[in-house]
């Protein structure tokens, strides 16, 4: 038990409030202290007394008296539970942000604590409720989108447990809040990560086909280049050569040929620039192209019909 030499004396406040005030000196600190600011005499008292508090939901008084643990025994084996129940404590107030950090230092400054697994899944939560449309707290009742905090979390998550339970669920997610977003490149790169880590994930073929979609919506319709649209196609190719039974190859089927037929039209438009410029020898390689590679489409039939106008003539 802490030792402490006892002194009662009567302090007159200049600020509002009692006229007298109990102190303690404590040898340790070499000050005085009010005991209604000091930790009880051992962690497991403070710890006890803080989480009755929590199970009243008298959140306030729980969040400070669990401070005083953290503060006045760190290095205790109670100090992992007193950070873990700070985060607690957070959602209960429902500030998840301020809960995901405070959940992230039991991970950080205690790596070894049994918490970890529980402290990991509702950091995913979390993620997940911000990735569904959960909003932040900026000022008073203001609040905005959150899918940058849903994304910082989620890959805390993955590289919190890389081969964990949520790992290869959080990549995913990442990617499906980079691309809402429109942040295709790093969609992109993060789908990629998932394919290349986790190839027995339950989510491979999602992540494929999201791989390819967003290499679609980078896809743009200049006519000097098509590299975006062919890269796009190819990635929906593997698809569906990967997972033709997936419930999404019907859908990856009708972007294929969608892409094709953008494919088509682009290399019909500069046949065209070529005939405008006098040059049919070189439209005539575009038509045939598109007749050879593309039959399928509505370009291979007028593009037809171009070869044969200008082989009249």
């Amino acid at each position: 038990m802490k030792r402490v030499s006892i002194v009662v004396i009567s302090i007159l406040f200049i600020v509002s409030g009692p006229a007298f005030g109990f102190w303690i000196w404590t040898p340790e600190s070499g000050r005085w202290e009010n005991p209604k600011y000091s930790a009880k005499d051992t962690p497991g008292d403070q710890a006890v007394y803080a989480k009755k508090l929590y199970e009243a939901k008298n959140f306030k008084d729980a969040l400070r008296e669990f401070k005083k643990l953290l503060k006045y025994y760190p290095l205790s084996k109670e100090a992992p539970t007193a950070q873990y129940y700070v985060g607690r404590i957070m959602e209960g107030m429902d500030n998840l942000y301020e809960a995901f950090k405070a959940y992230q230092k039991v991970i950080d400054i205690y790596p070894y604590t049994e918490l970890v697994d529980e402290v990991i899944e509702r950091e995913y939560k979390i993620a997940d409720a911000f990735f569904s449309g959960k909003k932040i707290k900026i000022v008073g009742k203001w609040q905005i989108p959150a899918k940058d905090k849903a994304i910082e979390i989620f890959k805390a998550v993955a590289d919190n447990a890389p081969y964990g339970k949520y790992a290869d669920l959080a990549k995913f997610k990442a990617g499906m809040s980079y691309k809402d977003i429109q942040d295709y490149n790093s969609a992109i790169l993060m789908f990629k990560d998932l394919i290349d880590r986790y190839p027995n994930s339950s989510v491979i073929d999602k992540a494929r086909f999201q791989l390819a979609e967003c290499s679609k919506l980078l896809a743009v319709k200049p006519a000097y280049d098509q590299t975006p649209t062919n890269v796009a196609r190819k990635e929906f190719e593997d698809f569906l050569k990967k997972h033709p039974d997936s419930d999404m190859a019907p859908d990856a089927k009708k972007v294929v040929d969608k892409l094709k037929s953008s494919e088509a039209e682009n290399a019909y438009e500069t046949g065209e620039f070529y005939e405008a410029r006098r040059a049919p020898e070189s439209a005539i390689i575009y038509y045939k192209d598109i007749i050879r590679n593309y039959p399928d489409t509505e370009w291979a039939q007028k593009a037809q019909e171009r070869l044969n106008e200008l082989e009249k003539k």
